[in-house]
């Protein structure tokens, strides 16, 4: 079913939005900087007792995971502490997580452990990571923008898989806080809805009025 959600409503707030990825974080996360630099900063930032973003999915996961098939098997790109990765488990679901920390994993496995479900875990940027020839039923890529990597998630998809995408738009500059966040490593508005022209889009949310400025789709790759 095809459904595209844009609500256009503008507000002024208050309150900070979750913190974007910014340039610099950008490049250490996804390996641009590979060497022990990187992981170094991960592992420092991921170092706390605390969850940085919660145990709980991303609501847009969390709204919309029955578009992926029961038990399929799904990586996460750049999965962090595993919250999303973790919420899929417990739903049935065979999940592949990737971070370039190690740290995070860990954490991401404790996460795991705490509700008694396994997921498989692989510590590497996404550059370098070699998924063997394996596809995947589905794909998640929650916040983490790499525009270089398009045609990898299109690859690693089985026909009829699915791609589940968020991250930030340009419009998150306009929060305090955030106006030196690269745009680049930002969505433009309604890009999600062109930069996988050769997958199907069956559901597309771009709101204006929420606490920070996101944007998320979910397509299909078509069939044999």
């Amino acid at each position: 079913m095809f459904k595209i959600i844009l609500i256009a409503f503008f507000f002024t707030f208050s309150a900070l939005a979750r913190e974007a990825i910014s340039g610099n974080r950008y490049k250490l996360l996804s390996g641009v900087r590979k060497n022990k630099e990187s992981q170094t900063f991960w592992d420092k930032k991921f170092s706390g007792d605390d969850y940085l973003y919660g145990k709980a999915p991303a609501k847009f996961l969390s709204e919309n995971y029955t578009y992926i098939p029961f038990a399929a098997k799904v990586l996460d790109v750049g999965m962090g502490e595993g919250r999303n990765a973790v919420f899929l488990a417990r739903k049935g679901y065979n999940i592949t997580g990737v971070d370039i920390s190690a740290v995070a994993v860990r954490k991401a496995r404790k996460l795991a452990n705490e509700y008694g479900i396994r997921i498989n875990t692989v510590v590497s940027s996404m550059e370098d990571f070699n998924s063997e020839g394996e596809l995947y039923d589905a794909i998640l890529v929650f916040y983490y923008v790499d525009r270089k990597l398009n045609k990898k998630l299109v690859e690693w998809l089985k026909p009829g898989g699915i791609l589940i995408y968020e991250s930030h738009t340009k419009r998150q500059k306009t929060i305090a806080g955030n106006e030196k966040y690269e745009d680049k490593y930002l969505l433009r508005e309604g890009e999600l809805l062109t930069m996988f022209p050769d997958l199907r889009i069956l559901n597309y949310e771009e709101p204006l009025h929420m606490k920070e400025f996101t944007s998320s789709i979910i397509l299909q790759k078509p069939k044999r």
